[in-house]
């Protein structure tokens, strides 16, 4: 067992905030961002930075359960993320069960591949089936709780959306940094980001241009993040919600999504603001579809004024931007793109071969997220997810319409894009959705709605109405008068 030097910092906040639910919750959301790194190293497993916070907010949570507390919301979180839990039970018996009954018969890609002869092996039980267990049940209980903290009165819905935006600022000043590194040798501390021993961390690039990944072990990891950060900030601003600086967060996060040149960011991109105006048009926000245009505008026109210059003082920059572009329009011909696509049918392959099965909860590292969950959970993993959205979409629209002027719409309006943009991202190239701060937003969505239905609800009057209380009133001075 070791410490690394982000579980120095984060232990010691962890306890001195252990009895401030919110503040673990905002200290997770931040420190979400060390995508790669680790706090505590227990042998191969690697504890991640943000669930030092999350666990110790879990201990909270649950020892107030035991001391009785309850939360008002709590069967409306509970009936939301209960495909969620189906999910995780499902994964905790798939590891005992699935590996051993397949085993040696189908052949599977494993989550940790040899690098020198990287390639398909027999199915076994492995310790990527313990680890990525592991992974789903600590994020799943933390979500869980997350959706039960927020349902109590008076919460500050924003303190934790703040939070978010927060870790979206840091993540930019890294992601720049690691490109001063990769550009111009500024020190990176790649012992501190990388810290993790699950991940293998490998430097990539495109002929000359460097490819970023910041905190996280790949550059598609940090466009994960970045797709989030950027449907929220993008749809926060079609809102018209004014909330630190989203503007120039949304032009910051494009410019950090094209340094890490990953063709899942670009696509994200390309996609974030025809979806944007195509659910306004469908919702009837016109006054959303006019913010996206406007916002629209403006951001050419400052890619414009900024890269026009650089094209011209910087000549080399064209020839790297020539080769961004070449290389993601042609992906779809590239060797890596043949190699994806062949993961994924041969995940997708193991439905057929395992009846519908799986082979087990970790077992099999796909390319994108459909196929992976198709492999490792089944056909009931599928089913589980397409229910767990269902859920939270018809949650959040019924408490949109309940309680439209309650303050946790904020909430709804800006971690239900940024699910929007992990889910979107995931699904082109993601095996599997491993990030604490997807899982913190789904239950901070499930409990804040569960809230603003329960604050809508009309209080029922015990008051007697007054042509009611003038009878009664009259008939006991007649009966006064009369005896």
């Amino acid at each position: 067992m070791g410490i690394t030097l982000l579980g120095v910092v984060l232990l010691p906040l962890g306890m001195i905030w252990a009895t401030n639910p919110v503040r673990l919750l905002q200290l997770a959301f931040v420190t979400a961002i060390f995508g790669a790194g680790a706090a505590v190293l227990l042998g191969s497993f690697g504890l991640p930075p943000a669930l030092v916070p999350g666990l110790i907010f879990v201990t909270y949570v649950c020892a107030q359960y035991a001391l009785g507390m309850r939360y008002s919301g709590e069967a409306q979180v509970f009936k939301t993320l209960t495909p969620l839990i189906a999910l995780l039970v499902y994964a905790i018996l798939s590891i005992f069960f699935l590996p051993q009954a397949f085993q040696g018969r189908i052949m599977v890609w494993p989550q940790r591949p040899d690098l020198l002869n990287p390639g398909y092996v027999p199915l076994t039980f492995t310790s990527g089936n313990v680890t990525q267990t592991l992974y789903l049940a600590l994020y799943s209980v933390v979500a869980i709780c997350a959706g039960l903290l927020v349902t109590r009165g008076n919460f500050l819905h924003m303190a934790l959306l703040r939070a978010y935006l927060l870790g979206g600022y840091a993540v930019i000043g890294i992601t720049f940094w690691d490109f001063a590194y990769r550009v111009a040798h500024v020190p990176f501390p790649t012992s501190v980001f990388y810290s993790n021993p699950n991940w293998a961390i490998v430097n990539q690039a495109l002929g000359p241009v460097p490819r970023i990944q910041a905190s996280f072990s790949e550059p598609a990891g940090l466009a994960f993040y970045l797709s989030g950060l950027f449907f929220c900030c993008l749809w926060l601003n079609a809102k018209g919600r004014r909330i630190m600086r989203v503007d120039i967060l949304l032009i910051l996060s494009i410019f950090a999504m094209l340094l890490s040149t990953s063709t899942t960011g670009i696509l994200t991109l390309a996609a974030g603001f025809p979806l944007m105006i195509a659910f306004s048009t469908i919702s009837g926000n016109t006054a959303a579809i006019a913010r996206l245009f406007k916002k629209g505008v403006s951001l050419a026109v400052v890619g414009v004024v900024i890269v026009g210059p650089l094209l011209i003082l910087v000549p080399s920059l064209q020839n790297a931007i020539n080769e961004v572009l070449t290389s993601t329009l042609s992906k779809g011909d590239s060797d890596s793109y043949a190699e994806r696509s062949g993961l994924d049918s041969a995940a997708m392959g193991t439905l057929a071969q395992t009846d519908g099965l799986g082979v087990g909860w970790g077992s099999f590292r796909s390319s994108s997220f459909v196929p992976g969950m198709a492999a490792n959970g089944g056909v009931f993993g599928l089913l589980m997810v397409a229910l767990l959205v269902w859920q939270v979409t018809a949650l959040m629209r019924r408490a949109g319409r309940h309680n439209p002027t309650h303050p946790g719409n904020v909430v709804l309006d800006g971690f239900g894009a940024a699910l929007c943009g992990q889910l979107a991202a995931a699904l082109v190239s993601s095996p599997t959705i491993g990030d604490i701060a997807f899982f913190l937003q789904l239950g901070c969505v499930a409990g804040t709605a569960a809230r603003m239905l329960k604050d809508g609800r009309p209080v029922p009057s015990f008051a007697r109405p007054a042509d009611q209380a003038a009878r009664m009133a009259d008939d006991r001075v007649t009966e006064s008068s009369y005896a």
